[in-house]
């Protein structure tokens, strides 16, 4: 299932996706449910900014259990980059984390150059400045 699910991943790569399309996968996502779970957290890891919006949008409508751990320990990993982690950010602070909180925000994370506002048009809530 992992497996398909990456090659239809796979598939949107690059795209500029609508707001529809972007639900259409998220709902897609929440329907698979926990196997789609590791699959989301490589798109962080990935980068591309397609994957990135899906990604972000799923697990921000995530239902329990969520995965705060493999997300707090993105936020780690330096080959995630800048735009990933505020967008990981992001989603803990919709799970309810202080994302203010030093032990998270003292993770060598430059987000000076990205701002947090509602999604739209395809993309996720975080954008350049």
């Amino acid at each position: 299932m992992q497996e398909d699910l990456r090659e239809h991943l796979e598939t949107l790569r690059g795209k500029d996706l609508t707001d529809a399309e972007v639900e259409a996968e998220v709902q897609r996502l929440l329907a698979i449910g926990g196997p789609a779970v590791p699959v989301l957290l490589d798109l962080f890891v990935d980068g591309d900014e397609t994957f990135l919006a899906v990604a972000s949008q799923t697990l921000k409508s995530w239902g329990e259990p969520r995965p705060v751990e493999p997300l707090i320990g993105l936020l780690r990993e330096p080959e995630v980059s800048d735009l990933a982690k505020a967008l990981i950010l992001n989603v803990l602070e919709k799970y309810g984390l202080d994302v203010d909180d030093p032990g998270l925000l003292g993770l060598g994370i430059d987000l000076g150059e990205y701002q947090i506002g509602p999604p739209g048009n395809g993309n996720s809530g975080v954008e350049s400045k």
